[in-house]
């Protein structure tokens, strides 16, 4: 006889190889736009970025990025599917048998999720491209918009696969209703 007190575990997310490609590319932008950022700070090239005001709308552009990122985290909770792949790689390599079950969480719809699909993702761009005008440098503020804005919308593509394969109709609604 079940336990009705028990709530039934299911498998909630596997990793596949699309996903962690994402993950990666993601994580390897990350790195190379501070990289570029280092170098490339106090040239006179980036001159026309030096004005306190522009540094100041960049550095408004950039926490407004974090607190949106951080909204859409805390919205979601310390068992989303993206908190940990490093974690869940690490664990599939050393443990072959480990199986990831989770409780089934539903479709985060309200919140800051009842205005945009991906707040982290929006946040993370809007916030690399403030902190490359907030600490002037034209170099990371291109890196940001032709490398790091593109990686996050692939990424959430991929993203977006995954949650119709989890979610299915009721994603598929839902992401017609958020355009962005």
């Amino acid at each position: 006889m079940k336990d009705p007190e028990k709530p039934k575990k299911v498998e909630f997310f596997s990793l596949d190889k699309k996903y962690i490609l994402a993950y990666w590319v993601t994580m390897v932008s990350y790195g190379v736009f501070f990289l570029i950022q280092l170098v490339t700070v106090g040239y006179p090239y980036n001159a026309s970025l030096e004005n306190p005001w522009i540094r100041r709308i960049g550095l408004v552009v950039a926490v407004a990025g974090a607190l949106i990122w951080h909204i859409g985290r805390k919205k979601l909770g310390p068992e989303s599917v993206d908190i940990d792949p490093l974690g869940e790689i690490s664990r599939r390599i050393l443990f072959p048998s480990y199986r990831k079950v989770h409780i089934k969480k539903p479709l985060v719809t309200d919140g800051i999720y009842a205005f945009m699909k991906h707040p982290q993702y929006w946040g993370t761009v809007m916030f690399y491209i403030g902190f490359a005008v907030a600490i002037p440098s034209y170099p990371a503020l291109a890196f940001a918009i032709l490398v790091v804005l593109p990686v996050h919308i692939w990424r959430a593509k991929v993203e977006e696969e995954m949650n119709l394969r989890i979610f299915g109709e009721k994603y598929r609604r839902y992401s017609e209703e958020k355009r962005w």
